[in-house]
């Protein structure tokens, strides 16, 4: 299982996903990650989310990484790339349409995680909104 309220380095970040130092720096143009400002630093939370789609959409959905630049970027992320392409939701997608083994990898989990603990977030506030 993958924790999530970890701070990533660039080694720590890379051995996330699998890949060495250099590859994980191959990702940061097309994936739109910004390389912490100070040798040594660390990446935020939301850079770590978008490595997470990045892996997904590269590794799951088996894109490349211009694919991703030229058709998920300006479609406004992987879910609304894959219910324009596909047809379905991001969710949808990794929890019913790949392999059991994809989808007990610890990034495809986090991600799963992650929509679930926003549509919960979602969820509540409408209901909050309807009661004032």
């Amino acid at each position: 299982m993958v924790c999530e309220n970890v701070i990533y380095t660039q080694k720590t970040l890379a051995e996330r996903y699998g890949i060495s130092i250099s590859a994980l720096q191959k990702w940061y143009p097309y994936a739109g990650i910004v390389k912490p400002r100070k040798r040594g630093g660390y990446f935020d939370a939301a850079t770590v989310e978008i490595a997470d789609v990045f892996y997904v959409a590269t590794k799951i959905r088996r894109l490349t990484y211009k694919e991703y630049l030229q058709q998920v970027i300006p479609a406004g992320g992987l879910d609304a790339y894959l219910q324009k392409v596909n047809g379905l939701t991001l969710y949808n997608f990794l929890t019913k349409h790949i392999s059991d083994e994809e989808k007990n990898n610890p990034i495809v989990q986090s991600v799963i995680r992650r929509i679930e603990r926003n549509e919960a977030y979602q969820q509540s506030s409408r209901d909050f909104a309807g009661v004032a």
